[in-house]
């Protein structure tokens, strides 16, 4: 039963967030908000919920190793996630043709996962450091010039209606989490952070995964990636905040050898991206061969969680 009402809420939440996109789509053309904005900050911050839910409950439940572990799983199954679909929608050639601006949200991630690393040997330097990137990225993001193309596309009051969506998605994804987080404890014998990578990294990243699917369908490719990494700069926020809730000592020090080969794996497949869009090359072996590798580096190291 706890199943099929994860699988009912799961399709409710896939639903959701293809509206969540497709009125984040019209909004971004129809007024000066523009794709940065809305796909970076908005709609990241909306389908990353999930991970704040999770994160932050893991650590009140005195479980951080399950909190970590869903962060940083989510934030590599995002970056895999993104390299399928450079295959899946391989005339569109994402990485070729996605702005070169969103290099700069590639260059804060791989500094916040060097934060992380030096967090599992000092004290709150790494998390106010990372509270300070996402400020600045904020910044960034909001003094972004909006080089959108205004669409003729008309939907009436996409404002309200991405706002409702937004309302629906929030209520989803904390009933998403809830049954997620329920159905660990019948695996007991798993280590929290390969339950937080695999099972609560994945599933708290579904809103991610379905709201960037429709809005490369939507054609909105630039939204699409900066859905995707600032959800990720968002997870580090994320992060930093649940430090906050831990008593005596950090977050950092619950990192095991599973969560520390997702830190790893994600500061490479995140600096291999970044090679992607900033080289621009249309080749295809290039175009393939980046992908191929962000997906064998995933796949591995979700190969030794269970190993």
């Amino acid at each position: 039963m706890d199943g099929i009402f994860f699988l009912v809420i799961a399709f409710l939440t896939m639903f959701s967030s293809i509206k969540l996109s497709y009125y984040g789509d019209a909004l971004s053309k129809q007024t000066k908000l523009g794709s940065a904005f809305i796909g970076g900050l908005l709609i990241a911050s909306i389908t990353s919920l999930p991970e704040l839910v999770t994160s932050i409950s893991a650590v009140l439940l005195n479980n951080p190793s399950l909190s970590f572990g869903d962060i940083l799983g989510s934030n590599m199954f995002n970056i895999f996630v993104l390299a399928v679909y450079n295959i899946l929608f391989f005339k569109k050639n994402i990485f070729y043709n996605t702005s070169s601006k969103y290099k700069y949200e590639c260059i804060v991630l791989i500094i916040e996962y060097i934060l992380v690393f030096i967090g599992i040997k000092t004290n709150y330097l790494s998390t106010i450091s990372l509270l300070i990137m996402y400020v600045l990225y904020m910044i960034k993001v909001i003094n972004t010039n909006n080089d959108d193309i205004v669409s003729n596309n008309h939907v009436d009051k996409p404002l309200l209606k991405f706002i409702l969506c937004s309302l629906i998605l929030i209520l989803l994804s904390i009933l998403l989490t809830m049954q997620a987080d329920k159905i660990t404890h019948i695996y007991p014998k798993i280590s929290s952070s390969t339950i937080g990578a695999i099972l609560l990294g994945i599933t708290t990243s579904l809103p991610e995964v379905v709201s960037t699917y429709a809005l490369l369908k939507y054609n909105n490719i630039d939204m699409a990636i900066s859905n995707m990494l600032g959800s990720n700069i968002f997870n580090f926020l994320i992060l930093s905040l649940s430090d906050l809730f831990v008593k005596s000592t950090h977050i950092y020090h619950f990192v095991d050898i599973y969560s520390f080969m997702y830190l790893i794996g994600g500061f490479i497949v995140t600096s291999v991206l970044l090679i992607s869009i900033t080289k621009k090359n249309k080749k295809y072996l290039f175009y393939l061969l980046t992908s191929l590798i962000i997906s064998f580096i995933y796949l591995i190291i979700w190969y030794f969680q269970f190993k």
